[in-house]
């Protein structure tokens, strides 16, 4: 949330204009947002998923060999 001084109220940063100013009087309250960057932790998360993911399907490939042999 994001306070502007002359509206005295708050907003949210998505209701912010793209410039980053406040949507009823303009006032510059922030830089712009940065355009949904995703924060680390989802990239954490997103590389185990790929990881144990990757690992399944080996598992799967190997078992159909086997199983065909």
């Amino acid at each position: 949330m994001t306070w502007c001084d002359r509206c005295e109220r708050e907003f949210d940063l998505g209701l912010l204009r793209d410039d980053g100013g406040c949507p009823a009087c303009g006032q510059l309250l922030t830089d712009a947002p940065s355009g949904g960057s995703a924060p680390w932790h989802f990239w954490v998360v997103a590389a185990a998923a790929a990881l144990y993911l990757g690992w399944r399907a080996l598992q799967g490939i190997i078992w159909v060999v086997q199983q065909i042999i």
